[in-house]
């Protein structure tokens, strides 16, 4: 009974707040508010054409320990031209090299060029362009000693530093002269570390167009201690302005054999079922499709809902009789008519209270 009148009160595929108000006006049963949110929620109709999930909290980056410990890479393409451009997690210090193509065997040339100036980085972050997930580029990451992080597809504030030395390099690569306006950066302090990116990288000024007194160009330390919690600080601010204007939402974990939908921002409903695989990072998921495995962040992904439970509540069955005697014990002796029961019947100068119970008078009160 209560699984049809669910049925009629979501006729027309309504939100839980409309479903309430409806069913306000004519029916009522214990946990029918619960009911709703439930059958709601288990709606193939209305789960398909729900919205975008809304952003996760931002994870900063940890501050590597030294300059070239971790670094990003992206390509981008400016006015019909390819270019590579690569970002020291540590110092910010930007490296933009021209792509006659964008194979694997250019990329690969151009960063041993790059590796050469500054070192073999541990860690080298990308996205999964097929420059990066090739066989000769995972030949390349062994042969030359470091690790290759890929983000999630679709989800490029995964590599947030890559993503922002492309808009650095977009800008630059429209200036005249392209090795001054990379010159200038370099040389120019970030404001929330108080140092420049060539002075975090190699630890002195670079001499640029503007006049500087010798004495500060010279080599000097900068204090790591210092330099972390400055940056610290400036990404804790980040994170907080990131989240409020985002209206961050944090989402439930999944597990290995969840049943979910998949889309990607930009995409039309949820309609491409998926099973949950394995997590291989705190915000990144394997899942399988019907088109083979996938790798999708977590705000792309939405369990999906299963078949909705009747929602009536049969009433407690009734016990079935229970037999006087239980096999395998014996039952309770009669009362041995030997016992003497004059205890039980009141004598005089006793009273009956109005429970039953009989009350007898204290020795010291009868008379002698």
């Amino acid at each position: 009974m209560r699984k049809d009148i669910l049925e009629h009160i979501h006729e027309g595929h309504q939100g839980v707040n409309k479903c309430m108000e409806r069913a306000n006006q004519c029916v009522w049963w214990p946990r029918i508010s619960k009911d709703i949110q439930d059958r709601v929620a288990k709606c193939n109709f209305c789960t398909e054409r729900l919205p975008t999930q809304r952003s996760e909290p931002l994870i900063p980056s940890a501050l590597p320990e030294r300059p070239f410990q971790k670094v990003g890479t992206d390509l981008v393409e400016l006015n019909g031209q390819n270019y590579l451009v690569v970002m020291d997690y540590y110092s910010r210090y930007l490296d933009v090299a021209c792509l006659p193509d964008t194979s694997s065997r250019t990329v690969i040339l151009k960063l041993k060029n790059i590796f050469a100036r500054h070192g073999i980085p541990e860690t080298l972050v990308s996205d999964n362009g097929t420059q990066f997930t090739s066989a000769e580029f995972q030949a390349f990451s062994r042969d030359w000693c470091f690790k290759l992080v890929t983000s999630s597809p679709h989800y490029p504030q995964a590599n947030g530093e890559a993503e922002s030395a492309v808009k650095i390099a977009k800008r630059i690569l429209c200036q005249d002269d392209i090795f001054l306006g990379l010159l200038v950066y370099r040389s120019t302090p970030i404001p929330a570390l108080e140092a420049s990116p060539a002075e975090l990288a190699s630890g002195r000024r670079l001499r640029n167009t503007l006049p500087c007194l010798p004495e500060n160009l010279k080599p000097k330390n900068i204090n790591r201690d210092e330099l972390q919690q400055r940056d610290e600080a400036a990404k804790r601010r980040q994170k907080q302005t990131f989240d409020r204007h985002h209206g961050v939402q944090s989402l439930s974990p999944l597990q290995p054999g969840d049943q979910v939908f998949v889309k990607c921002d930009g995409e039309k409903g949820w309609k491409l079922p998926a099973e949950v695989r394995e997590q291989c990072a705190p915000k990144s998921y394997i899942v399988r499709t019907p088109t083979g495995d996938r790798r999708r962040n977590r705000k792309h992904l939405r369990l999906r809902p299963v078949a909705p439970a009747p929602a009536s509540r049969e009433a407690d069955p009734v016990p079935e009789a229970v037999p006087d005697t239980v096999p395998g014990v014996d039952p309770d002796p009669p009362p041995d008519s030997s016992v003497d029961t004059e205890d039980s019947d009141p004598t005089p100068g006793d009273y009956v209270t109005r429970s039953g119970r009989t009350v007898k008078k204290p020795a010291r009160f009868e008379e002698q």
